[in-house]
């Protein structure tokens, strides 16, 4: 039962990642660290522009991080659901996750979902 919950967990995580703008939230992030690098290097930028210009670039990047991880827990929601009526609770849930074998099953059934409905859309 334990290992058919597993498949379904990540089979429902597979689809929230696919589903939520994480890509997305993470290119921002990446794009206004870069922004910030440019500016903080730049010969050409006075220091009292940098001084001004980087508080802002670090609370754009701050709120997209927040953004990020919240995003990424709610892809990650349904997996901690399912350990709620995982037998032998929620702990026995979080002990299975955290083996080798089961890792490999998650990654082999996520990789197995999305192949599947990548080529199903295509069709």
């Amino acid at each position: 039962m334990a290992w058919i919950l597993l498949v379904l967990a990540a089979v429902l995580a597979s689809e929230a990642m696919l589903r939520l703008p994480l890509i997305e939230q993470a290119k921002s992030v990446i794009d206004v660290s870069g922004r910030s690098m440019r500016v903080l290097k730049s010969k050409r930028i006075s220091d009292h522009w940098k001084e001004r210009a980087l508080p802002a670039y670090s609370a754009r990047m701050f709120k997209g991080s927040v953004g990020f991880f919240v995003t990424l827990c709610l892809a990650l929601l349904p997996v901690a659901i399912l350990g709620l009526i995982a037998p032998g609770g929620f702990g026995a849930w979080l002990h299975l996750l955290l083996t080798p074998l089961a890792i490999a099953v998650l990654c082999v059934a996520s990789l197995a979902y999305i192949w599947l409905r990548v080529k199903l859309i295509r069709v």
